[in-house]
């Protein structure tokens, strides 16, 4: 009886150390899952409009993108962002609103200039302030940034700002 007793404990401490193990193996992060983390792209769009004389105009206009994520997950997603904020962008009221230059007049043109930025201008504007500010995320001493793009009433006033946070 005593010898069917410690076979028994000898087989239930032998199941319990595997079972200890193989719980440590399992709950320890990896390194290739903790790299990775999902981006947040946030939007954020405000306009005005103008009621004169029983019509309405658009007034004024403002679209915020805020991208938030780690800093090595934008770098490696710096197409998909772009690709995504360029789409919806491409979707917006005031796509063909965006004013192309405030003030400046061609003086070799006869006539009226048209002055709102043409989509592949948009574009070109989008995809550019976003790639510096995913450049500038390479420098900084943080794992984790935000990217604040605002895109308003006129192009040449587009910005994108870069942002560490601390964690």
């Amino acid at each position: 009886m005593i010898r069917d007793n410690s076979i028994l404990f000898t087989v239930l401490v032998l199941g319990l150390s595997i079972l200890t193990i193989s719980s440590i193996l399992f709950l320890e992060p990896k390194e290739s899952f903790s790299q990775k983390s999902t981006l947040h792209i946030t939007k954020h769009s405000s306009n005005s409009y103008a009621l004169s004389s029983g019509s309405s105009h658009i007034g004024s206009f403002d679209t915020t993108y805020n991208i938030l994520g780690s800093v090595a997950s934008i770098k490696e997603s710096h197409n998909l962002i772009t690709s995504t904020i360029i789409k919806d962008y491409d979707k917006s009221p005031f796509f063909g609103y965006v004013i192309a230059h405030k003030g400046k007049s061609d003086s070799k043109s006869l006539g009226l200039t048209n002055p709102f930025a043409d989509k592949s201008t948009i574009n070109a504007k989008i995809k550019s302030e976003i790639q510096k500010s995913i450049d500038a995320t390479n420098k900084m001493k943080t794992k984790e940034a935000v990217i604040k793009c605002n895109f308003g009433m006129e192009i040449n006033k587009w910005n994108c700002s870069t942002h560490g946070l601390i964690g």
